[in-house]
């Protein structure tokens, strides 16, 4: 896998996170009742909690080693995921 190959991973891995919260969060503030989003919501909270956690991790040490491909996708993955993170705790300590 080449290294622009890995860039679009992780931002594709970022894109479907900030889309799981952002619909989770607007579920949740509109009230919606939708018990198989619920469900599958609880399944999938727990992954997607540790990988919201390593994907900066992962951006910051590949920055550190000076592997990255393409700065713009970079600077694109490394925005979504901490406002990912950032909705992430605002989700968890104001929506419980």
């Amino acid at each position: 896998m080449s290294k622009i190959q890995l860039e679009f991973l992780r931002l594709g891995f970022s894109f479907a996170i900030f889309i799981f919260i952002i619909t989770l969060l607007f579920m949740e503030i509109n009230q919606v009742k939708s018990d198989w989003f619920r469900d599958f919501s609880k399944i999938l909270s727990t992954p997607v909690f540790i990988v919201s956690f390593l994907i900066p991790i992962w951006l910051v040490i590949d920055l550190i080693r000076k592997k990255v491909a393409d700065k713009s996708i970079f600077n694109l993955t490394f925005f979504i995921s901490s406002i990912s993170l950032l909705l992430l705790f605002f989700a968890i300590i104001f929506i419980k």
